[in-house]
């Protein structure tokens, strides 16, 4: 079920969101499998009262999801994630302390339809695994593609 309720931020509103996607625990993880930015962007709605002068009263200012139930799940499935998954190295040899020794690290950017899905560091290494592991750490056993 959608939250009717008035939110006093616009993170609370896609909080609920992303409660009533992962609901009925078909989805574990909105936000891996829909874009909830997007999604936020069409169904939140911002109201404030003015002043006579025109100016926004900053204490009036509150969020709501501006959608009925069918506008709700309709808006959900258009923003589903549904392209493949890819592995980008997007910083390498970040200088970085791991168990008090100095090293580096990679970052791996996991990306679907171009919605970043997550962020990792990995101690920098010549060998493929901690890097493949890492993303399946993320992903679980979801297949991917690297982008080199």
């Amino acid at each position: 079920m959608i939250d009717t309720t008035t939110f006093s931020t616009r993170s609370e509103a896609i909080a609920s969101i992303t409660d009533a996607i992962e609901a009925g625990g078909a989805v574990t993880d909105a936000s891996a499998e829909f874009d909830i930015d997007a999604i936020a962007d069409e169904l939140v709605t911002e109201h404030a009262d003015e002043t006579p002068e025109g100016a926004t009263i900053a204490s009036s200012i509150n969020f709501f999801i501006d959608a009925d139930e069918d506008t709700f799940w309709a808006t959900v499935a258009a923003h589903e994630l549904t392209g493949p998954i890819t592995a980008e190295l997007t910083a390498v040899d970040t200088p970085a302390v791991i168990d008090g020794r100095r090293t580096t690290t990679d970052t791996i950017t996991i990306t679907r339809d171009g919605v970043e899905l997550d962020a990792i560091d990995v101690e920098s290494s010549e060998d493929a695994e901690p890097y493949d592991d890492a993303v399946r750490s993320i992903i679980g056993d979801q297949p991917f593609t690297w982008i080199r």
